[in-house]
C-alpha cells in the first residue's frame, strides 16, 4: 500500500460491440483505455454515505374476495446505487495529487484564486461523463463506479445537482452531487473491463510545467529508477525535459521482481 486515498471513480464506459444483437456484445480493451484518459471521474472528496437499494417484484394472483392469497415470486430488480458527495471551489480542499482523473487533477492543481472556475468544470465534466447522449447509440453512457471493494455497473436514473454557495459574482463555489444508477451488465467480458480497475493497470499523466520523469516516478512508484521503464513505455529518447501537456502512459511495474 502507498498510504494514498482511495477515491470514488466513475467511469463511462463505451458502447459495446452489438453486431445487430442488442446490448451484450464484446468491448475491446483498447477502446477502454482510450475511454479512461478522457471519460473519468474522481470525486474530490468521497462520500459519507452510499446507499444500495434491493428489492423483488411479486405478482398476487386476481382472487377477489380471497383472503391471505399467497404472493407469487416474478423477478428480483436490479439493484439500485444512490452516491451522495460534495464539490468543492473555495480552495480549501488541499490537492489530492497524481489521479486518473486528468480534468480533476488539472483543476485541483490550480492555486486557491482561480478556484472559482472548479465547481462549473467539475459538474460539466461529470455530466459529459454520466448524462450525454451518445451519438452513435442514441443513449446515456454506461457506468462503471468503484471504490473501494465496491464495484457497480448501471445506468444513470437520476442526477441531481444542489448549488448552496455563490461568489459575489453568481457563480457556485459549492455544490451537493445526487447520483441514482440502476444495475446492468450489457458486456459479455464484464471481468475484462473490472480487470481494468486493478491499481497495477496501466495509468495515464499529463505532464504539468515544472514536472520531469524521475518526480512523476516518485509520486507514483515511489522510486525514481523506475524512470527508464517510463522512458521506454513512451518510447521517449530525450526524456530530461518533458513539455507540458504531454500525456505519458504509466506502466505497471512489478516492485517485488529482482532488478
Amino acid at each position: 500500500m502507498d498510504g494514498s486515498i482511495s477515491k470514488l471513480r466513475i467511469v463511462s464506459l463505451p458502447g459495446p460491440d452489438t453486431g445487430g444483437k442488442g446490448v451484450t456484445g464484446s468491448i475491446g480493451v483498447g477502446d477502454i483505455l482510450q475511454t479512461l484518459t478522457t471519460k473519468i471521474f474522481e470525486v474530490q472528496i468521497n462520500p459519507e454515505t452510499i446507499s444500495r437499494n434491493f428489492s423483488i417484484k411479486y405478482n398476487e394472483p386476481d382472487t377477489k374476495g380471497t383472503p391471505g392469497t399467497e404472493l407469487q415470486f416474478d423477478k428480483v430488480n436490479p439493484e439500485e446505487l444512490e452516491l451522495r458527495f460534495i464539490l468543492d471551489g473555495t480552495g480549501v480542499v488541499p490537492s489530492a495529487g497524481l489521479s486518473a482523473d486528468l480534468v480533476g487533477s488539472i483543476m485541483s492543481a490550480l492555486p486557491a484564486e482561480a478556484q472559482g472556475a472548479y465547481v462549473p468544470v467539475r459538474v460539466a465534466q461529470l455530466q459529459a461523463a454520466v448524462y450525454d447522449f451518445k451519438d452513435e447509440s442514441h443513449r446515456t453512457p454506461f457506468l462503471l463506479v468503484q471504490y473501494g471493494k465496491l464495484v457497480f455497473m448501471g445506468l444513470l436514473l437520476n442526477m441531481g445537482i444542489n448549488y448552496n454557495l455563490f461568489s459575489p459574482d453568481g457563480i457556485p463555489l459549492r455544490a451537493e452531487i445526487t447520483l441514482k444508477l440502476k444495475a446492468h451488465t450489457p458486456f459479455k467480458d464484464s471481468m475484462a473491463l473490472l480487470s481494468l480497475l486493478s491499481p497495477d493497470l496501466s495509468r495515464h499523466h499529463l505532464v504539468l510545467a515544472g514536472e520531469n520523469i524521475l518526480r512523476i516516478c516518485d509520486d507514483v512508484y515511489e522510486d525514481e529508477k523506475y524512470y527508464l521503464e517510463v522512458a521506454k513505455a513512451n518510447k521517449l529518447t530525450n526524456f530530461r525535459n518533458l513539455q507540458p501537456g504531454t500525456q505519458l502512459i504509466l506502466p505497471p511495474i512489478d516492485k517485488t521482481a529482482k532488478r
